[in-house]
Parts: C-alpha cells; sequence; structure tokens
C-alpha cells in the first residue's frame, strides 16, 4: 500500500466531501497540532486521523492528546486533566442499509478488501453525499473521555467548611434550628 496523501500544510482540520474521499484509494491522513474551536484546552490538540472510505462505510481512526482545565467537584478549584484517546470506528454512509435490515453477515467490499460486519454495532452513519468533519470527530473521541466527575484528585482539600462557619448569620433562618445542634 502507498502512503496515504497528507493534508497540505495550510489547511486546517476542513470538512471533506465524502465523494472526494471515495476517489483516494488510501484516504486521506491528517497530522494535528491546533486547538479545536469546540474544545477549551491548554496545549494543542496533537495526534493523528486517517478517513479511508469503503463503498458504503467509512473507516476512521486515530488518536490524539491534549490538556484542559476542569474545576473540582468537592473543593471548586481548578486543576489541568490530561486527555487522550486511540480509537477506530466504521461509520455507514446512509442509513438505508439498516432500514432495509440488513444481515449481521453482511460482507461489505471496498478496493480490494472484504468487511464482515454487524449492522446492528454500528451507530454512527453519515450522509454518502456530505461530508466527513475531521475537527469535530476529534473533539468527539476527546469529550467521551472526560471525566463524569471532577476531582483534583486524592489531596482535595473538600469545600471550605471553615469559610461557612465564619458567617455571622446563616442566609436562611431555617437552618438556625440546625446551627443550635452543633455541640
Amino acid at each position: 500500500m502507498g502512503v496515504a496523501p497528507q493534508q497540505p500544510a495550510g489547511n486546517l482540520l476542513q470538512p471533506v466531501p465524502l465523494q472526494e474521499l471515495r476517489l483516494l484509494a488510501d484516504g486521506r491522513h491528517w497530522q494535528v497540532d491546533q486547538p479545536l474551536r469546540e474544545l477549551e484546552s491548554l496545549t494543542p490538540v496533537r495526534g493523528e486521523l486517517t478517513a479511508v472510505h469503503r463503498g458504503n462505510i467509512l473507516e476512521v481512526s486515530g488518536n490524539a492528546s491534549t490538556i484542559v482545565t476542569l474545576r473540582c467537584d468537592r473543593c471548586l478549584q481548578h486543576f489541568n486533566h490530561p486527555l487522550s484517546f486511540r480509537h477506530q470506528e466504521v461509520v455507514w454512509l446512509g442509513d438505508q442499509a439498516r432500514e432495509q435490515g440488513v444481515d449481521a453477515e453482511t460482507v461489505i467490499e471496498g478496493g480490494s478488501e472484504v468487511l464482515e460486519l454487524d449492522p446492528d454495532g454500528l451507530c454512527e452513519s453519515l450522509d454518502p453525499s456530505g461530508d466527513f468533519d475531521p475537527e469535530h470527530w476529534l473533539f468527539e473521541q476527546l469529550s467521551l473521555q472526560l471525566p463524569f466527575v471532577n476531582r483534583c484528585g486524592s489531596e482535595c482539600p473538600g469545600p471550605d467548611l471553615l469559610a461557612a462557619e465564619a458567617a455571622a448569620e446563616p442566609i436562611d433562618p431555617r437552618w438556625a434550628a440546625l446551627k443550635n445542634l452543633q455541640p
């Protein structure tokens, strides 16, 4: 196999028409070293991405990393968190195959390769006459790596209870009765 064509140096991660990808036997390869519009990060996103058109599927693979700033859910302090992924996925080009109930043993031919796919295992699809947006795909993969609960670490001091005790009067008088219960 030959080397996939490189993205022109001045061209950022712009959407690519799927019909254009269809004409490239080895697909398209992007070297990534830039911030993403949809993701606030401290460092540029660095990695690589490849998209290969294979008939009625698009094979996408890539890896990338960056550092984002999050707010701890416990102490409310900001902290830096690394994000990285290595992922490969197959995307349907059109919903017609799934709507018609393609068998799990479906063989899809594209180029010289034959892939056996389970259509129920594929949940992503693109309009075959539309575009593939590499920047949005990277954003989705990095977003999936964000933690559900933001904790700054095992040394998290927790909420600042001393500041709450320093307040002269409770904000809500209904809490005054609870304050009298303290020893």
